[in-house]
């Protein structure tokens, strides 16, 4: 869920994944309205533009998606940060993508604009970053778990170098990643999605069991039981 306001600014970094998750579920028009109730800022990186605006303007297919996001940008919903560390990215990825080898090679896990977002987020003291990739989240909270989900992944034994697995949770582990289905969370419970609650005793319950599996089916890493449990609370809640 989005943190709850302290005395320092609220900001929140947003990786590229949980926006094009949004835009993709049609629920785009949360973003401004979770921005206006917190009373935030919502940045992301030069890294996270290029892949949400910069790259998709040039493929017919993602234009309009560019163009929603490059709209929120144009009026100040989503602010572009740069003063992020280069040298800081580029030392932490190169830890994360020497980590593991398949076959004798070195397997690329954390790319660019997952690594500026946390950067960013840890340099301002950031609320968190919106991330929907389970790999940082993995590596940062339970990183031998790692090696199981790349294996899965990729149908190969993977080898582990322990030593820079360790370094690299340690150098991100202040680091509070936030899904893109609990902003849908934080959503239902302010009633932004009240207008779809269909009629009925189990209306609220239709609504929440659409939605969850909307986002889920467009890209946010999310399992049926965290689904089951997000659902069973925000019913409680309300």
């Amino acid at each position: 869920m989005i943190p709850q306001e302290s005395k320092r600014e609220n900001i929140l970094f947003f990786d590229a994944g949980p926006i094009i998750t949004l835009v993709m579920s049609r629920l785009a028009w949360i973003i401004p309205e979770l921005k206006k109730r917190w009373n935030g800022r919502f940045l992301i990186t030069p890294a996270v533009k290029f892949e949400l605006v910069d790259r998709p303007l040039t493929v017919r297919r993602f234009e309009f998606e560019a163009l929603q996001v490059l709209k929120m940008i144009r009026e100040g919903v989503i602010e572009v940060f740069e003063d992020i560390s280069k040298s800081r990215v580029d030392t932490l990825i190169q830890l994360a993508n020497s980590s593991f080898q398949i076959d004798g090679k070195l397997l690329n896990v954390i790319q660019d604009g997952e690594m500026e977002s946390a950067v960013g987020s840890i340099a301002l003291g950031a609320q968190g970053v919106v991330m929907d990739e389970r790999t940082l989240r993995l590596f940062i909270e339970n990183n031998r778990g790692m090696k199981a989900l790349l294996e899965r992944r990729f149908q190969k034994r993977v080898t582990p170098d322990l030593r820079k697995m360790d370094q690299f949770s340690s150098a991100l582990e202040e680091l509070v990643i936030i899904r893109s289905i609990e902003l849908v969370g934080v959503a239902y419970s302010l009633g932004l999605l009240d207008g779809y609650i269909p009629e009925g005793k189990k209306g609220r319950e239709q609504l929440l069991d659409a939605v969850l599996w909307n986002v889920r089916y467009n890209g946010c890493a999310v399992t049926e039981q965290e689904i089951a449990e997000l659902k069973q609370f925000l019913l409680e809640k309300r």
